[in-house]
């Protein structure tokens, strides 16, 4: 239901991975994959309408109309708890006090690059025979960053298996301010943007069951 919401967020998420820091992108990441979780509950509510023999075309319209608000209400719910709105405001409150954790990004992204320079040569199957137990419970999030930040062309993973340990990254991981003054202004308006997209789209569908269109 809501396919061209998501296209969208893919893109800003690809866009912020190239322009933004980790840090920025993830938070962007986190947002798509909550939306694309709501998405399948919208589906899997729909299905379920749907294969319900015992309602009529009324009955039916009145149900679809229930589900999409109840997807709006979470839609809110998500909002509130990833604070947008106060990313600016968080990362110009730290800009200029000194920041010892500079130097962490960088430590972080050699021993993701040690990490992939080891798996490099096995296949998808061999990765998941020796480390998919610790990648699908998310025991090992070191491991599960390298292989989600591989760059562009040289995944280590098919991709709906990248989307499954996306999913498990973000219910590790919480929603969280991005530091950095940049960095928040760019996520702040990728994620206003995808707020306000997946909001107008459910108002759409709603209105449409009300026969207003």
């Amino acid at each position: 239901m809501l396919k061209a919401v998501i296209s969208r967020a893919d893109q800003l998420l690809r866009d912020a991975r190239q322009r933004l820091s980790a840090e920025a992108a993830g938070a962007i990441e986190k947002v798509c994959i909550r939306i694309e979780n709501l998405n399948d509950f919208i589906n899997r509510e729909m299905d379920r309408i749907e294969k319900n023999a015992k309602l009529d075309a009324g009955v039916r319209s009145h149900a679809r109309r229930k589900v999409l608000e109840a997807a709006a209400r979470r839609l809110e719910v998500l909002k509130d708890k990833c604070n947008y709105a106060t990313l600016p405001e968080a990362a110009c409150g730290n800009a200029s006090a000194p920041d010892r954790r500079v130097e962490l990004p960088v430590l972080q992204f050699m021993r993701e690059r040690e990490i992939r320079d080891r798996l490099f040569g096995m296949t998808e199957a061999q990765i998941l025979s020796h480390f998919g137990a610790a990648l699908f419970q998310g025991d090992n999030l070191l491991l599960l960053n390298a292989i989600l930040n591989a760059p562009p062309g040289f995944e280590m993973l098919s991709e709906p298996n990248l989307r499954k340990l996306r999913k498990i990254r973000a219910q590790k991981l919480p929603l969280r301010p991005v530091k950095r003054p940049e960095a928040g202004r760019h996520a702040d308006a990728s994620l206003v943007e995808i707020f306000t997209l997946a909001k107008s789209e459910l108002d759409r569908l709603r209105k449409k069951e009300l026969g207003i269109f």
